[in-house]
């Protein structure tokens, strides 16, 4: 009886402890955490880090249409050996810098009523989108028929996000440029609903490697620096 309930204790505890550890308590963590002001003297920068908190509706868009189950938006310590900074993953787009861009924070993510940090890469991470991404029309042809940009992409279509519409008079200016076999027909355009519109908009405030105060900033972004 006792090596039985000393078995089910056991269990409890090794289902319990990891919950506390890795849920509860970064939870609890991420509950008190505010804005922090840079020192203008220690940190080169002004302002306050986070400096700006991404488009709450476009993330609410970027969740429901399971984004976050393809891409990742977070970096890893590189220590891990695991992650850490590649070209195309921040505002530097140079060669590898001999010092990796940091792995993402607690504090990043503040403002943000959900963290999509995603379970799988089958595309690439999005934590520092906004800096290498194209022109918004560019982001919403690609979310409307993204073979019409790469055929070898494996993203899924979201053309339920963009309408169809007749040509009234002069074509719209947000119309897509399509051509071939995915432009549409005669007479008609496609233009962006406004959930694409704000979807577009996170994608492109999607800048999280901003200098961490009392940190190097070395590797920070040059708009973040005054």
């Amino acid at each position: 009886m006792m090596n039985f309930r000393s078995f089910i204790l056991g269990l409890a505890a090794a289902f319990a402890l990891p919950w506390l550890l890795l849920i509860v308590l970064p939870a609890m963590n991420y509950q008190t955490l505010t804005r922090v002001a840079y020192d203008k003297d220690k940190d080169g920068v002004e302002g306050f880090y986070p400096p700006a908190v991404v488009n709450g509706q476009g993330q609410l868009i970027y969740i429901q249409e399971g984004c976050n189950q393809c891409h990742t938006q977070m970096i890893r310590p590189v220590q891990l050996g695991l992650d850490g900074w590649y070209k195309g993953w921040g505002q530097d787009q140079e060669a590898r810098p001999a010092a990796p861009v940091r792995s993402n924070t607690l504090r990043d993510y503040l403002g943000e009523k959900y963290a999509p940090l995603g379970v799988q890469r089958i595309g690439p991470d999005l934590t520092n989108y906004g800096w290498r991404a194209p022109a918004a029309q560019v982001i919403h042809q690609k979310l409307y028929a993204p073979h019409s940009l790469h055929d070898w992409s494996t993203m899924p279509a979201y053309k339920h996000l963009y309408k169809l519409q007749k040509i009234q008079g002069p074509a719209s200016e947000r119309a897509l440029k399509l051509t071939g076999k995915f432009a549409p027909p005669a007479g008609y355009e496609v233009v962006p609903t406004a959930e694409a519109d704000r979807l577009v908009e996170y994608l492109l405030s999607l800048k999280k490697d901003f200098p961490v105060p009392g940190q190097s900033v070395a590797a920070a972004p040059a708009a973040a620096k005054k």
